[in-house]
């Protein structure tokens, strides 16, 4: 019996292998989240930030700019990336706090009003220890889907 189960587990573990999926594993380069962008058809534009700022990319989603700003960076590395685009106020000011609030209950994107500079919708991307293409582009696929909800639920 024992060796049936043996042969069992070395059989799946063999199989699973098999059909596991290998990807590169990227850096957290800004330059390097620029050409995966540029690969996915996008035309990314990197700014390079300075001794006070990191750097950051701004792009064009159809009619929509979308910004990636870049947190902790150190030696051109960066740990975090965040997907930021922005919106004028609705109509019902009134409505806003309970909308933002109703959203961020429910998405995994966050939701708020800045002052008077209009309304945002951030998602951040931990690129500390290294991510792969097709999870970074299914994150922000992820994020221009819920952008898109986003303003259809804030006009």
């Amino acid at each position: 019996m024992k060796s049936n189960a043996l042969a069992l587990f070395l059989s799946l573990t063999l199989l699973s292998s098999a059909h596991a999926v290998t990807a590169d594993v990227l850096d957290a380069k800004p330059a390097t989240l620029v050409k995966v962008l540029s690969e996915a058809g996008y035309k990314p534009t990197l700014r390079p930030g300075d001794a006070k700022t990191d750097p950051s990319i701004v792009l064009k989603v159809k009619d929509t700019t979308v910004y990636l700003y870049f947190d902790n960076c150190k030696n051109g590395l960066c740990s975090r990336v965040t997907a930021s685009s922005g919106f004028e106020f609705p109509d019902d000011l009134a409505a806003l706090p309970r909308t933002l609030a109703t959203w961020n209950a429910e998405w995994y994107t966050q939701a708020y009003q800045q002052e008077d500079d209009g309304v945002y919708l951030d998602a951040s991307y931990v690129l500390t220890g290294g991510y792969t293409k097709a999870n970074f582009k299914a994150w922000f696929g992820d994020y221009l889907d819920e952008l898109n909800d986003f303003a259809d639920e804030l006009y």
